[in-house]
C-alpha cells in the first residue's frame, strides 16, 4: 500500500482542504506560511505561470518532461525537481500545465501515489469536455480533489500574472485557491462546482480566439494577392465597431514576419479539434471549425507547428 493510500479517506481530504483554505485565507491577508505549489509542465504558459507565483511569494517546484525548460526557472527561485513523485511530493497544490489530456493523465498517473493527503490538483490544461470527465473520474477513484482551471491569456499574460483562469470545483477547494489565482490572474470566471463547465466556457472562448485569428490571417493574404497595404485594414478597424485588439496583435506578427510562439500552431490544431468535438456533442454546426483545424493542420505539416499560430496566413496565401 502507498503512503498515500494508507493515509488518505475522505475525511482526510475534506480536513486537509479546509486546513489549506485557511492557510489561503491566512497568505491573503499577509500572514502564515506560503502554500507550497508544484507546477507540473513548464512549457510557454506553464513557465510564466510559475514565474508569477514565485513572484507572489508562494513556495514553487517545478517540473518538466523536457528538463532544460524547468532549469530556467532555478534562477527565479523554483526548486526543480528530478522527478513527478518528487515534485509532488510536499506540495499542497499540483498544478498541471501539459498539452493534452493523454499527457495529464500520464504525469497524474505518476504523481498522485506520492502526493500529500488533503492536497488539490488544479487541472490548467485546456483538455475539451471529454477530457475534463475522464481526468475528474480518474480524481475521484483516488480520492483527489479536482479543480477544473482552464486559463484565458497567452505567454505574456502568464509572464504578467495576468491570465483569467476559469475556474470550476468544490468551493472548499477553489477557496483554498486564491492565493494562487490572485498571483497568475487579473480576475477569475467561477463556473461552479459541476464538472466541465469551466471547459466549456474555454471551448467557446478558443473557438472565438481561433475564428479571430484565423479570419485575420485571411484578411492579410487577401490585401497582400490584391495589393493592398495591409496597414490600411489596421487603420481602417481601428476604433470603429468592427476592432479588436487580436487582430492587431496578429497582425502586427504578420507584418513582421515575427512567429515567436505566445501560442502555437500545434496547439491551435488541437484546440480546434476539442472544438469540433464540443460542437458535435452540443449538435451545433461544425463546417467552420473543421475548416479552420485543417488550415491550422496544413501550416503545422509544413513545418510550422511550433511556430505561434498566426502563422495560419500561409494556409491563405496559395488558394
Amino acid at each position: 500500500m502507498t503512503r498515500r493510500n494508507a493515509l488518505i479517506g475522505t475525511g482526510a481530504v475534506v480536513t486537509g482542504i479546509s486546513a489549506l483554505a485557511s492557510a489561503g485565507s491566512s497568505l491573503a491577508k499577509g500572514e502564515g506560511k506560503p502554500l507550497r505549489v508544484a507546477v507540473l509542465g513548464t512549457g510557454i504558459m506553464g513557465s510564466g505561470m510559475a514565474r508569477s507565483l514565485l513572484g507572489a511569494g508562494l513556495h514553487v517546484t517545478v517540473w518538466n518532461r523536457t528538463a532544460s525548460k524547468a532549469q530556467a526557472l532555478k534562477a527565479a527561485g523554483a526548486i526543480v525537481a528530478p522527478s513527478i513523485r518528487d515534485a509532488v511530493a510536499e506540495a499542497d497544490v499540483v498544478v498541471t500545465m501539459v498539452f493534452d489530456t493523454a499527457a495529464v493523465q500520464e504525469v497524474m498517473e505518476q504523481g498522485v501515489p506520492a502526493m500529500r493527503a488533503g492536497a488539490i490538483w488544479m487541472q490548467c490544461a485546456t483538455v475539451g469536455l471529454d477530457g475534463t470527465r475522464s481526468l475528474a473520474r480518474f480524481a475521484e477513484t483516488r480520492s483527489i480533489a479536482y479543480v477544473d482551471s482552464p486559463v484565458l491569456g497567452s505567454k505574456e499574460a502568464a509572464e504578467g500574472g495576468s491570465l483569467i483562469p476559469v475556474v470550476a470545483g468544490p468551493k472548499s477547494a477553489t477557496d483554498a485557491l486564491k492565493p494562487i489565482f490572485d498571483a497568475i490572474g487579473s480576475r477569475v470566471m467561477e463556473m461552479g462546482e459541476e464538472v466541465g463547465s469551466a471547459q466549456r466556457l474555454k471551448m467557446v472562448m478558443q473557438s472565438w480566439a481561433m475564428s479571430v485569428t484565423s479570419a485575420t490571417g485571411q484578411a492579410f493574404a487577401l490585401a497582400a494577392n490584391l495589393g493592398v497595404d495591409p496597414r490600411s485594414f489596421l487603420a481602417a478597424i481601428k476604433g470603429g465597431s468592427q476592432d479588436c485588439g487580436y487582430a492587431h496583435i496578429k497582425g502586427e506578427a504578420i507584418m513582421a514576419n515575427a512567429f515567436e510562439a505566445q501560442f502555437t500552431v500545434e496547439g491551435a490544431v488541437k484546440d480546434t479539434s476539442l472544438i469540433v468535438e464540443a460542437m458535435h456533442e452540443s449538435k451545433t454546426d461544425a463546417r467552420m471549425m473543421r475548416a479552420l483545424n485543417e488550415g491550422y493542420d496544413e501550416v503545422a505539416a509544413a513545418g510550422r507547428a511550433r511556430d505561434d499560430m498566426a502563422a495560419v496566413v500561409f494556409s491563405f496565401q496559395n488558394g
